[in-house]
């Protein structure tokens, strides 16, 4: 809409200086920047629910994660909610505040912590994952007030942590928040801004396995001589990768998705991505254990505890052939797992988002490759039809990168979309 390009132009500076506040204040805590738009939310006239919560007590649909990978006892969460006047469909806005813990700033041109603006790109720690997002929601909140438009259906912004499987947007949900539909305002790590809509995202389960050695019994520093005389771990762990690949052979012969064999060429994977037995120092030593962690990308309709049951059946079909491991049975412990999730392009969420995207300019197309994305929270917990999308952003610290940075009129484009998303959205009659 034409009044909201008018406003903006007015307020520009503002937000720009509301982005760069976000950034200052997310060097001390993400508290910090949840008190910033508690108070922002606040002077918008939201009615604001400000709570904690343990994410260990949330009970989750198809999702888990053991200790280990687990975040803090308490978090936070803000939900901010706009009530509309009449029978309007409600929606969600929500984003994350919480960004990727600083350990240092190797490769930054300048303090992390202090935004710097180089050709009309705002850098500074965290601007894309996600505090532009969390920004978007106030402003976004902003440009309607201003403009006079008077929403009929609620809208609800919510500010949750979600790293390290904190659980936030899974909290807003539990303690009974609904609506017809959700949007993720978090830029795209691919870097194609509105190019890339999220509207499916692969699940994955990770798992390890602990096998147990024995040294030969000998007082000799070097086991070449005598190694058959103890047990070797990597060979039964060989053993079992062999059996897993032909699992994931199975899977890629069956599991099938139009947009992942589109994009990659198939649906499903099984990752190793770690082995730990020995070290290069000692390489004429039998070790007495060895660890194998292990990735499975998932497609929507697979459930987790089917998947989890098929591995470990595979697992038990190499123990039952060899003598060493029925005594010493490998340890097989899940690490995490989330579902897959997908909204399907004929809803209405998608169907309006699609097209004002294509208003402003940009032709979006389903980008299918991030795993996890948190638009599987409203979607797998609540049934709640989920896209997101994002400026254009670059160098995430999330992906080990530095000088992380949001273009800023591409921010100011996708504010516009959102809002008119929104105002188009919550003045749509309830089914």
């Amino acid at each position: 809409m034409k009044i909201f390009k008018e406003i903006l132009s007015k307020n520009k500076e503002k937000y720009i200086q509301n982005l760069e506040d976000l950034i200052r204040l997310s060097k001390y805590s993400t508290n910090s920047v949840q008190d910033y738009l508690s108070d922002k939310f606040t002077s918008l006239n939201c009615i604001n629910d400000d709570f904690n919560y343990d994410p260990k007590s949330i009970d989750l649909v198809e999702e888990f994660a053991n200790d280990i990978k687990q975040g803090s006892s308490q978090e936070r969460a803000i939900v901010a909610r706009h009530k509309g006047e009449s029978d309007g469909k409600s929606l969600i806005l929500f984003s994350h505040p919480d960004t990727e813990n600083y350990v240092h700033d190797d490769g930054w041109n300048h303090d992390p912590f202090e935004p710097k603006i180089i050709n009309k790109k705002l850098h500074g720690w965290g601007i894309a994952d996600d505090l532009a997002g969390v920004a978007m929601m106030y402003h976004c909140l902003d440009l309607i007030k201003k403009s006079g438009i008077r929403l009929k259906g609620d809208l609800i912004l919510v500010s949750a942590p979600s790293k390290n499987h904190a659980r936030g947007i899974a909290s807003v949900l539990y303690k009974g928040y609904t609506a017809e539909s959700a949007l993720y305002l978090h830029p795209a790590e691919s870097g194609n801004g509105l190019e890339d809509i999220k509207a499916f995202t692969p699940g994955q389960i990770v798992f390890t396995l602990e096998f147990t050695g024995q040294k030969p019994d000998t007082n000799e520093p070097a086991h070449t001589a005598m190694s058959h005389l103890g047990h070797n771990p990597m060979l039964d762990a060989l053993e079992v990768i062999g059996e897993l690949k032909e699992y994931e052979n199975d899977r890629i012969s069956k599991i099938h998705h139009p947009l992942l064999d589109h994009i990659v060429g198939r649906s499903t994977n099984l990752l190793f991505s770690f082995f730990e037995y020995g070290n290069s120092e000692a390489m004429d030593k039998v070790h007495d254990n060895c660890k194998l962690g292990c990735a499975l990308s998932i497609i929507p309709g697979e459930k987790l505890e089917d998947i989890m049951n098929e591995i470990q059946e595979r697992v038990d079909s190499v123990i039952h052939k060899n003598e060493w491991m029925k005594k010493q049975r490998p340890e097989l412990k899940w690490v995490s797992g989330v579902s897959s999730a997908s909204t399907e392009p004929t809803s209405p969420i998608y169907q309006i988002t699609d097209k004002i995207i294509e208003k402003y300019g940009t032709k979006a197309k389903i980008n299918p490759l991030h795993t996890s994305s948190d638009i599987r929270n409203p979607i797998v917990q609540k049934g709640i039809p989920t896209v997101g999308f994002g400026p254009i952003c670059g160098n995430l610290t999330m992906c080990n990168e530095s000088n992380e940075w949001v273009d800023l009129e591409d921010y100011f484009r996708t504010l516009c979309v959102t809002t008119e998303i929104v105002a188009t959205f919550c003045n749509e009659k309830k089914d």
